[in-house]
């Protein structure tokens, strides 16, 4: 017997705890729950929402919403807050309230929100200009039933004259009883830090103030505000237009501009970047406020939070949330770099000028896109500049030392006055004091000879360490290639002819890397104490032979300017001079990327009695803001960058009696040194 052939249409038939199950995957804990129930009233174009805690610490409390925006009519409860994932907030990405608000609230999670929170919802709202309200009630745990449809679930609503909301022209109001949770201090201290983060304290606040209420944490009541941004001691506003240009400004000090010189263009559209720093010491910390209350608010706020449209795009900036990885990149530079929980930031993007930075469906973060990446860089970027500026400040050098006044005498060094108290001693006494002052003044001698042999050391191998940093970052990318070449070769047929593309590759890249061991090898061999007389442009030419290949490698012309006739003379190693070309070269090379026809200048020209060696480019310049700080140790607009260069630079320079300076050209940097000119036996200069 055949079976028989049927077929027709069915329909889903959803269970009633289908919505309980969806709410508990939508709404993490309580917290979100107030938090998207805020959104609702700003969503309703709310001026103020209340949020009001009765009892909330035992299972018999209450929670009121409480808002003044637009309210719900009957068509509005029952055709939109009464169907799940049918919103009424226009579609994604042009969704604007009447106000002109962009829309936060997304996928219905009112209605969830309120079954989070407690058992029990009543719901009261009325419209401007309406003589009624209405109110509906609902028992959520009818909804908590393997057997019973979702169809069946009735619950009650009625219009009625205004009664709860006659003194509220228009609003709504959501009562949540038999909470689930017992709420806590720790709890309470959480929702206060997320809606006070809620909106981007670089935008304006007035048109919509979030305030809580609590009978029993009254601490935690009132307007949520933050403190301590205007006392951070290191800030910095940034502004990226979207091209290649950045708009900086320190502080209260006047904006400067400088251009976006990383690698390739950014693809994260407008952003406007404030970051506030901080010094975690007791004393730093004493300086803002109460040591306890600065740190209990920096482990709240510390970290990066993005804002789209001037509400918050979570989870960026949440305790632990180290999303722009900066605890490990202070772990390759300590001294320099700040951790996360040292930072205080934010970042402000819109839908419509930035749309590549896009939402992930479940909300918690972005979709991770090359311009997602580009934001991240652009915010190191950012951020390397306040490092430095802190850098600067913390540990200034010298001659930043306030000058004495004519009020205050020079401090006597030791020698000097146990000498003046020797000449008014007695013969023995004073004969004693001098031969301890003589002791003194030769083991001062003895110090500053072994300090200085110490600094030359440190000078030399650091400049050589420095050097072999640049060239072995360029090796394995080299190395790379020949292996390579080696695999074309082993897959193609023995024959010489056959494989001569890829000989020739294995050829060329062999040559690049000699190029870069050459130019190592003439910065490392012999000592910058051991100095000669040494003509300059020759020297300068012969650098440039050595440094080409490597400048032509990355589409950077070089060109050298020095006299053809007449000496240049200097007393000083070959290798001291390589050096410290090779670190203004290098800077160069790191600031021309994205720069059109990038090119080098060394030039060589003499004065009477000196030689003076300049290297400029037409990169971006060095900013006004770092300028006076360059030659300063560890200060650096690199990202990953040690800071280091140029403070060998100028120790090499003075070792062998020099002087180093920037310049301020019309476009590009350009940095100056000097050197004293050798004069021959006669007195000349031999030209």
């Amino acid at each position: 017997m055949s079976a028989e052939l049927q077929s027709g249409y069915a329909a889903f038939q959803p269970r009633a705890r289908l919505l309980k199950l969806i709410g508990a995957e939508l709404i993490s804990d309580d917290v979100v729950a107030i938090v998207e129930l805020v959104k609702n009233a700003h969503d309703a174009d709310a001026s103020t929402v209340t949020i009001r805690f009765a009892g909330a610490s035992t299972g018999e409390g209450e929670i009121h919403v409480i808002d003044d925006g637009h309210g719900m009519d009957r068509d509005t409860l029952l055709g939109g807050w009464m169907e799940p994932a049918g919103s009424t907030k226009g579609a994604l990405g042009k969704r604007v309230s009447a106000r002109g608000r962009r829309v936060l609230g997304e996928k219905g999670l009112g209605r969830f929100a309120a079954d989070k929170l407690g058992r029990h919802l009543e719901l009261l709202s009325r419209r401007p200009g309406s003589a009624a309200e209405i109110r509906a009630v609902f028992d959520w745990d009818q909804f908590d039933s393997d057997t019973r449809m979702l169809g069946e679930i009735r619950s009650h609503w009625e219009i009625r004259p205004a009664t709860e909301l006659a003194k509220q022209q228009q609003g709504t109001i959501l009562r949540i009883r038999g909470l689930r949770a017992t709420w806590t201090e720790r709890m309470f201290r959480r929702l206060c830090n997320r809606l006070a983060r809620l909106r981007s304290p670089l935008r304006d606040r007035s048109d919509f103030s979030i305030h809580i209420e609590s009978d029993e944490f009254p601490e935690y009541s009132g307007e949520l505000v933050a403190d301590y941004f205007n006392k951070a001691p290191y800030k910095i506003d940034a502004r990226f237009d979207g091209q290649d240009t950045i708009e900086l400004r320190f502080g209260d000090e006047p904006a400067a501009r400088q251009r976006w010189t990383g690698p390739g263009a950014l693809s994260c559209g407008p952003v406007r970047v404030r970051l506030h720093a901080f010094d975690l010491e007791t004393e730093a910390l004493a300086r803002i406020g109460s040591r306890t209350d600065v740190r209990a608010w920096l482990r709240e706020w510390s970290g990066v939070s993005v804002y789209r449209d001037g509400y918050r795009v979570w989870p960026y900036g949440e305790p632990h949330d180290d999303w722009l990885r900066l605890d490990q990149r202070r772990v390759n530079n300590p001294v320099l770099r700040l951790s996360n929980n040292q930072v205080v930031g934010f970042v402000e993007i819109t839908q419509d000028a930035n749309p590549e930075l896009r939402d992930q469906t479940n909300r918690e973060g972005m979709v991770n896109t090359p311009a997602l990446e580009d934001l991240r860089a652009l915010i190191h970027h950012v951020l390397m500049l306040l490092e430095t500026r802190r850098q600067s400040i913390r540990h200034a050098p010298p001659s930043r030392v306030r000058p004495a006044t004519r009020s205050e005498e020079p401090q006597e060094s030791p020698v000097v006055a146990l000498e003046k108290l020797a000449a008014s001693a007695g013969k023995e006494m004073g004969a004693e004091l001098r031969r301890i002052a003589g002791r003194l003044k030769e083991q001062a001698q003895k110090d500053g000879a072994y300090q200085k042999r110490f600094m030359e050391g440190y000078t030399e191998l650091a400049a050589v360490g420095q050097a072999a940093l640049g060239v072995t970052h360029e090796l394995p990318g080299v190395l790379q290639r020949v292996h390579e070449a080696v695999r074309l070769i082993r897959q193609q047929p023995r024959s010489v002819g056959d494989n001569s593309g890829g000989l020739l590759s294995l050829e060329e890249a062999l040559v690049e890397v000699e190029d870069r061991v050459d130019l190592l090898a003439s910065l490392e061999k012999g000592n910058l104490r051991k100095r000669r007389t040494i003509e300059v442009p020759a020297e300068l030419r012969s650098f440039e032979s050595l440094v080409r290949p490597l400048v032509e490698a990355q589409g950077v012309v070089l060109a050298v300017k020095a006299p053809e006739k007449g000496l240049i003379r200097a007393d000083m190693s070959p290798q001291g001079l390589h050096r410290v070309l090779h670190v203004l070269v290098t800077n160069s090379l790191d600031w021309l990327h994205g720069v059109a026809k990038p090119k080098i200048k060394l030039k060589v020209a003499a004065t009477e009695d000196e030689c003076i060696v300049t290297v400029s480019d037409n990169g971006p310049g060095i900013p006004d803001h770092i300028a006076p700080d360059v030659f300063e140790p560890m200060i650096t607009m690199k990202e990953g960058g040690r800071g280091m260069g140029l403070t060998i630079a100028r120790q090499i320079v003075s070792m062998h009696l020099g002087r180093i300076e920037l310049m301020r050209p019309d476009r590009g940097a350009a940095v100056r040194f000097t050197l004293p000119r050798k004069r021959g036996r006669n007195g000349a200069h031999g030209d």
